[in-house]
């Protein structure tokens, strides 16, 4: 079970580590010091944080994020991409076009799907997903 990332006219299917792996490489592109506090999500000390303890840590989490989007440092519709569900989202045509500027300049050969097989996703394919000019979902 894995993840469908679809616009009108291209799809391809991705496990849930290759999609994660993909927006990190967005949150990358954005800028290293976004992507240090993009990467925070996934530490493992955050990762089992509970309670009240965990409601503290994502208010200040919150915060510095809601602070990048007021530097102008990551825009609001990449942010919206990065941190919606794993298990189902959608970007706008407006949100796909910003996030394909920010991976337009990558290597195409970037696997991000079930390696081994023929059809594997790899960042061309996202590419054109992101470039198709509409709406992009995942489930």
């Amino acid at each position: 079970m894995g993840i469908t990332i679809s616009s009108k006219r291209q799809s391809c299917d991705l496990g849930y580590g290759g999609f994660g792996r993909f927006r990190k490489a967005v949150a990358e592109k954005v800028s290293t010091e976004f992507h240090r506090h993009y990467l925070l999500l996934s530490d493992k000390s955050v990762m089992f944080l509970f309670g009240e303890e965990r409601n503290e840590y994502f208010k200040k989490y919150d915060a510095i994020t809601n602070e990048y989007v007021g530097k102008g440092m990551v825009t609001v519709e990449v942010a919206n991409f990065l941190f919606q569900s794993d298990g189902g989202g959608k970007v706008d045509r407006k949100q796909a076009k910003q996030i394909y500027e920010l991976i337009k300049e990558c290597d195409d050969n970037i696997s991000f799907g079930y390696s081994g097989r023929v059809d594997c996703a790899t960042m061309a394919d996202l590419k054109k997903i992101f470039s198709d000019g509409t709406k992009v979902e995942w489930r």
